[in-house]
């Protein structure tokens, strides 16, 4: 499970980002600031793992906060969200190590791309000891490991991408409709269409699971 956490002062948009992140298979957003100086002190005192952060706030500003965060050895990864984009602020907050950097207005595809982003290079970084160069290239580059393919009318490549990553935190483990509804929150229906469609392209393997004490139900995991 994924720790995050929202800081940003507008309500509206904290709302927003929060509902985005509900939707993220294996995240958990534990708290939400408006402002730096007392997300600092959860930072200091709680695990956390993911930072969705806000440049323009009071008392202390974003660049700040990261600023403090690498000085005392934080190391949680910061997808910053702000209206900012000159180029001396956004190349300042990439030498201080923000994983994606998000202008306002932005949609929520551009969010989840880069959600599907962050998790397919926390999964690459967990996947072993070594990295060969081809995974090396798509980890700098932010791309996940499934290939290219056109999508059937109807199927979105964000969603896609968020539930194979679900089944790729479980690698091996075989995870029923129902589960995967739940942790990437769209309805059973949905997740069927698209495991339909990643058997039918071989990325996922699936099985009929007699066990459910009742109707069997059909159960896929990620191709090793």
């Amino acid at each position: 499970m994924i720790n995050a956490i929202v800081v940003e002062d507008d309500p509206m948009v904290a709302h927003i980002n929060q509902e985005y992140l509900l939707k993220v298979p294996n995240l958990k957003v534990k708290a939400m600031f408006a402002n730096g100086r007392e997300a600092l002190a959860y930072l200091l005192e709680n695990e956390v793992e993911l930072v969705i952060l806000d440049l323009y706030m009071p008392e202390l500003s974003g660049v700040e906060l990261l600023r403090q965060m690498r000085l005392r050895g934080l190391g949680a990864d910061v997808i910053m969200v702000t209206a900012a984009n000159e180029t001396k602020q956004v190349e300042e907050l990439l030498r201080l190590g923000v994983v994606d950097y998000l202008v306002k207005p932005f949609t929520e595809a551009r969010f989840m791309e880069a959600m599907v982003k962050y998790l397919a290079k926390k999964r690459a970084l967990k996947a072993g000891d070594e990295l060969d160069q081809e995974r090396i290239d798509r980890l700098l580059a932010g791309t996940s490991e499934s290939p290219p393919m056109e999508f059937p009318k109807g199927l979105q490549e964000t969603t896609w991408k968020l539930i194979l990553d679900c089944l790729a935190q479980v690698r091996g483990k075989y995870l029923g409709c129902d589960d995967l509804a739940a942790d990437v929150n769209l309805s059973k229906v949905t997740i069927r269409r698209y495991l339909k469609h990643m058997a039918a392209s071989k990325l996922v393997d699936s099985r009929v699971d007699y066990e459910t004490g009742g109707r069997p139900s059909i159960k896929y995991r990620l191709k090793n």
